[in-house]
């Protein structure tokens, strides 16, 4: 059984919060856990910016990774969002069975 974990960050909490619950109800998503200020710095088209955004954890499947990225990238407001998936290595085994569970 494995576990991912998925980062993105958006430009708005709204946009966050509508996607994270879409997220779950398509069982894409076990949970997600949302950061709701961060700030960013970065380059884009040549130029340099330093904004506030929030971030999202999304815990998933691994057989629902693909679907999950395919999802947010579809939905999400930006251009090139930021989406990485990070492979769980250890962790708690009845967490790693709720989040298979909840992604079936």
């Amino acid at each position: 059984m494995k576990i991912y974990f998925i980062y993105s960050t958006f430009k708005s909490l709204k946009e966050a919060k509508q996607l994270s619950s879409k997220l779950v109800k398509l069982k894409l998503a076990a949970c997600t856990n949302i950061i709701p200020t961060i700030y960013s710095t970065y380059v884009w088209k040549k130029k340099t910016y330093i904004e506030k955004e929030c971030s999202m954890i999304i815990k998933t499947s691994k057989s629902k990774v693909e679907k999950t990225i395919t999802f947010i990238k579809k939905k999400h407001s930006y251009e090139c969002p930021a989406i990485s998936a990070f492979p769980i290595q250890k962790s708690h085994k009845d967490f790693e069975k709720w989040i298979i569970d909840q992604t079936k």
